[in-house]
């Protein structure tokens, strides 16, 4: 067996539609048929094609597919097509990439599962979803959701910058393959980016629906307008009457949080790492120090300010 990391650069960027259905026929004579370099065991007992290539590999491994198992369980036909005095199983809608993902789980999935996939490619995540839904196997299945939730947790005060790569064609596969739990982290990660060209040269409309297009667009906007909703909540408490005896304090704590939210370097579309940065250590960007009462107030005006914007992200995207 070959090592997993020399996948990281296939392309999976375009998944393909769920296909029920397994065909078993021969593949055509015109083509060019090749063994794929690594699945293929001179013990093996049934042929898999894909792309015009084959995987020989052993029955056993295809058992924990509820689909696989099922199909493996039937009386087989007399007259088969063979490769190699095997049976031959030909699947359309499938790639080589994703195949190569769920194989290598298949045979080595202690391996598979324990290296870090934080920063992997995102492909061997999309691989091994798409093979792991449209076959039922149910454990390669989960493995890939919860990679996808370490990226774009439920919890959007645990992202990091994992959620920033491969956002749009996360959006597309969650759309696809129906996790709609990763769809806040990702459409959130997404609107702190630029909407342009990308570097793999398509624009984000090749990748989004023109649905969740317009739901990007409109939740980019409504969180452009949050600062100054905490900084106008700020001023409202400047100017009430009960909070005069600290009115310096209000004025620093105010000025705080604007030089956070609005001014260069930190004016940046992450609100929620800026508003929780600034809970860790407000006095970074406070010009002086608060009294104990006004510190306390302050912590727990941007605590709860956090805990609304968490709520009203789903809402803005319309999720």
């Amino acid at each position: 067996m070959g090592d997993m990391d020399d996948i990281h650069d296939l392309d999976l960027s375009r998944p393909t539609k769920r296909r029920r259905m397994l065909l078993v026929e021969p593949p055509p004579t015109s083509l060019l048929y090749s063994q794929h370099d690594q699945f293929w065991f001179s013990d093996g007992d049934i042929v898999l094609c894909v792309e015009q290539t084959y995987f020989k590999i052993h029955r056993n491994k295809l058992l924990c597919s509820i689909v696989f198992a099922g199909m493996l369980e039937l009386p087989q036909p007399q007259a088969v097509e063979s490769v190699d005095r095997c049976a031959l199983v030909t699947f359309s809608g499938d790639s080589v990439a994703d195949w190569t993902v769920a194989l290598r789980w298949m045979y080595d999935r202690s391996t598979f599962e324990s290296r870090p996939t934080m920063f992997d490619s995102f492909g061997i995540i999309a691989s091994a979803l798409r093979i792991s839904t449209k076959y039922e196997i149910s454990d390669l299945c989960s493995w890939s959701k919860q990679q996808l939730l370490l990226r774009w947790p439920i919890d959007l005060l645990w992202m990091n910058s994992g959620a920033f790569l491969n956002t749009a064609e996360a959006i597309a596969l969650a759309r696809e393959l129906d996790v709609p739990e990763i769809l806040p982290a990702a459409f959130y990660a997404l609107s702190m980016q630029r909407l342009g060209r990308r570097g793999d040269g398509r624009n984000i409309d090749h990748i989004l629906s023109p649905e969740d297009l317009q739901r990007l667009i409109v939740g980019r906007e409504k969180l452009k307008e949050r600062p100054v909703g905490i900084l106008k909540y700020c001023g409202d408490m400047l100017h009430d009457p009960r909070n005069r005896r600290c009115l310096r304090c209000r004025h620093l704590w105010s000025e705080g949080l604007a030089s956070r939210l609005l001014d260069p370097p930190f004016g940046r579309n992450w609100l929620l790492g800026e508003l929780k940065d600034f809970l860790r250590n407000p006095y970074v960007d406070l010009p002086g120090s608060l009294c104990g009462d006004c510190l306390l107030q302050l912590e727990c005006v941007v605590a709860t300010f956090i805990k609304e914007l968490c709520r009203a992200i789903p809402v803005y995207f319309q999720l």
